[in-house]
């Protein structure tokens, strides 16, 4: 609506099982054994990260498996840009 931003960024990485996405925001979350590899560094803090900052502007963070493979991200944000 016109008093929300919203942001989706796509990522066509490795499938996710559904189950594990609700962890993703947790700190030290990077997903299965499958996609933690060392082309793939990290400490799973990102998205556990942009949650936070979402929370705080009252905004809302949705995280749902891509068709494609990977993940979809939306954030919204009240206000516009």
């Amino acid at each position: 609506d016109g008093d929300t931003s919203v942001l989706r960024v796509e990522n066509t990485g490795r499938r996710l099982p559904p189950e594990l996405v609700p962890t993703l925001t947790e700190p030290f979350q990077r997903g299965t054994e499958r996609v933690r590899t060392e082309e793939h560094p990290g400490v799973g803090l990102g998205l556990a990260i942009v949650h936070s900052i979402v929370r705080a502007h009252d905004g809302a963070l949705d995280l749902v498996p891509s068709p494609n493979g990977g993940l979809l991200v939306t954030v919204r944000l009240p206000g516009t840009p």
